[in-house]
């Protein structure tokens, strides 16, 4: 069955979330009286990835990751901070950044004529909720489903279960999941018996990857040949 229901990851697909998360943490440091260099940015993306993963895998709840982050930061560093305040300054800031991906409103432009969009997405609540109502893209989105508010996460086979559930379960024949993770997106799509398309680079996917695609405006001739 040809595919007309597209399952969108946001951030890092849609959104440039490293992008925005790197200036948001750069203000937030700066209010807190902090160095940021580019050194810690990149250890604070790997110990951020780790979690994610852990919270992926059910070993730690969303709302410890938010904290936990901040506090081996902080303590590999030396640095003296409450990770939860800290945390609430970084998510003020986060929530007010407007950065995309390459070709992002073109692409959802054309897509969204042809197909129907749907954003399944692992972050906060409050914070995506705020970043696609400033967007400008929110016309693009069918419905967005967050992991907090089905009260389960990508990959499980239950979130997308739910998903399926509130857009029709005779869509699952018709569907895609796009996302830039493969523990997340890609393993999700398989565990959802959909097909998969990963957004990154070809030398990093894997075999839960059914396609790949190095630019948003890639995914088009994709689905118009399915």
């Amino acid at each position: 069955m040809p595919i007309r229901a597209l399952l969108m990851d946001i951030d890092d697909t849609l959104f440039d979330f490293q992008t925005s998360s790197r200036n948001a943490l750069s203000i937030a440091f700066r209010a807190f009286g902090l160095p940021f260099t580019p050194e810690m940015w990149e250890r604070y993306r790997a110990l951020d990835a780790e979690l994610w993963q852990r919270f992926e895998r059910g070993e730690i709840t969303k709302e410890a990751l938010y904290v936990e982050r901040f506090r081996v930061f902080f303590a590999e560093y030396g640095l003296e901070a409450d990770p939860e305040a800290f945390n609430a300054a970084y998510f003020r800031e986060l929530g007010d950044q407007r950065n995309f991906m390459p070709h992002c409103e073109q692409a959802l432009r054309q897509l969204h004529a042809q197909y129907k969009i749907f954003i399944v997405t692992n972050g906060n609540t409050e914070i995506q909720m705020r970043r696609i109502a400033a967007s400008g893209m929110a016309q693009y989105f069918d419905h967005v489903f967050i992991s907090e508010q089905l009260g389960t996460k990508k990959p499980e086979k239950d979130f997308y279960d739910k998903v399926f559930q509130v857009i029709g379960p005779a869509r699952r024949k018709s569907a895609i999941m796009v996302g830039d993770s493969l523990s997340s997106d890609m393993q999700g799509g398989r565990n959802a018996g959909i097909p998969t398309c990963f957004y990154g680079k070809k030398e990093n996917a894997d075999e839960r990857c059914d396609y790949v695609i190095e630019d948003l405006l890639d995914l088009l001739p994709i689905l118009e040949n399915d």
